[in-house]
């Protein structure tokens, strides 16, 4: 009785969900489309000489162009600064000053001298296609738009990681079909200069080393702008995965610990519908069926087939079975982690 029960509750979940992704999908905005020469680029940075080259090489092979590139030194100790000569004249450095702090006051200092009416921060450590400008100029535009991330493993452990990322990805695309979205990322994200300055939160977060795409998400849902969020792997960045279980970790620890921070009904109904599948699973598989095991495997296949095929890595969702074994054990190790450890470092800053 349990198991029927189980098996159609979740299934049913699934068809919502689904129904989400087409709606996502099948979006109309009949906004004006982006123009670049209206768009100005922040990039953030502290000791990133390792990514720097990276990101400064593919910027340099775009095939079109923004108004500006803002690169913000955050007190680097490192060679990152050096890096950055010979750039072209749409491209400027400056760095913080001795009492200036942070990614959040790194990005607010960009917009300060940005002349574009829209801002697109990007991480430092991110890979832009070439095709990237050209592929905006096709979407509408938005006070706030979303825009994906692909983050890249090469071992079967980073690629249990990459699944874990677009596990909440995925489910995010399916909740912009029915109303706003959960998660950002400042990776990839482009929203209304003068909106942003109107609503911005920033006093009451300045103190949180991280959480600026949150926070920013949380203000425009907060006064009911518009947000979109995009399904073009034409403007997919590229980033790494972590490369240490350590790391990987203390990356999830302080995605999780920021969106406490921030009070989200919808995304606490969420995570409240996916504890109760983990500890469900978890229950029938002891005093049940083992036959649970195919149940979770095919949902949690059929959960990420749309926004593997998004998101152009389609190739590792062979991988999916394994993840859906480990994934009880990691979200128990999480929780334990989070009741330890909530006070995560993020560029060697609390």
């Amino acid at each position: 009785m349990m198991l029927t029960a189980y098996i159609t509750i979740f299934f049913g979940i699934y068809i919502l969900y689904y129904w989400g992704w087409y709606r996502s999908s099948k979006k109309k905005n009949f906004y004006p489309k982006y123009e670049t020469e209206k768009i100005s680029v922040i990039i953030s940075f502290r000791n990133e000489m390792v990514n720097l080259d990276k990101l400064k090489d593919s910027i340099l092979k775009l095939n079109l162009n923004p108004l500006e590139f803002i690169w913000v030194n955050d007190h680097s100790e490192d060679n990152s600064l050096n890096l950055l000569t010979s750039l072209p004249s749409n491209h400027k450095v400056i760095s913080l000053n001795d009492g200036e702090i942070g990614k959040k006051t790194a990005i607010r200092k960009g917009i300060k001298l940005a002349k574009g009416s829209y801002i697109l921060t990007w991480d430092a450590d991110i890979i832009v296609p070439p095709n990237y400008f050209v592929a905006l100029k096709n979407i509408s535009t938005s006070e706030l738009t979303i825009l994906p991330v692909r983050m890249i493993g090469n071992t079967f452990i980073e690629i249990l990681y990459e699944l874990d990322y677009y596990f909440l990805n995925s489910i995010n695309m399916s909740v912009s079909g029915f109303a706003d979205p959960i998660v950002s990322s400042g990776a990839n994200l482009l929203f209304n200069k003068s909106t942003f300055l109107k609503i911005d939160s920033f006093d009451i977060h300045k103190n949180i080393a991280s959480g600026d795409d949150q926070f920013l998400l949380a203000d425009f849902k907060k006064h009911n702008k518009e947000i979109q969020t995009i399904t073009d792997s034409n403007l997919a960045i590229e980033t790494a995965t972590p490369k240490s279980l350590y790391s990987f970790f203390q990356q999830r620890l302080r995605w999780i610990t920021k969106s406490t921070k921030i009070k989200d009904d919808l995304a606490n109904l969420i995570n409240i519908i996916g504890l109760i599948y983990l500890l469900g699973f978890v229950y029938l598989l002891i005093y049940y069926d083992w036959r649970i095991v195919g149940f979770k495997i095919i949902l949690d296949m059929l959960i990420f087939k749309p926004y593997l095929k998004f998101i152009d890595r389609k190739q590792i969702i062979w991988v999916t079975p394994c993840f859906s074994l480990l994934y009880p054990l990691y979200f128990f190790a999480i929780g334990i982690g989070m009741l330890f450890f909530r006070n995560q470092k993020w560029k060697g800053r609390k």
